[in-house]
């Protein structure tokens, strides 16, 4: 709050506009590309989704 201040160690540091980090232990989206190669392959996306958490949880 008010003067607060929050610093995370280690940092993540890219020099390339496009590039895309983040760290081993983070939660976030399911990349779009992901989803869309799984459903091109006939799954449904709640498939595709499912089938990509699983291979995180293995």
């Amino acid at each position: 709050m008010d003067n607060g201040r929050n610093e995370t160690v280690p940092a993540l540091k890219a020099l390339h506009p496009d590039a895309e980090l983040t760290h081993e232990a983070s939660i976030g989206k399911i990349a779009n590309d992901q989803l869309m190669k799984l459903m091109t392959l006939g799954l449904s996306y709640d498939d595709a989704v499912n089938r990509i958490i699983q291979g995180f949880l293995k």
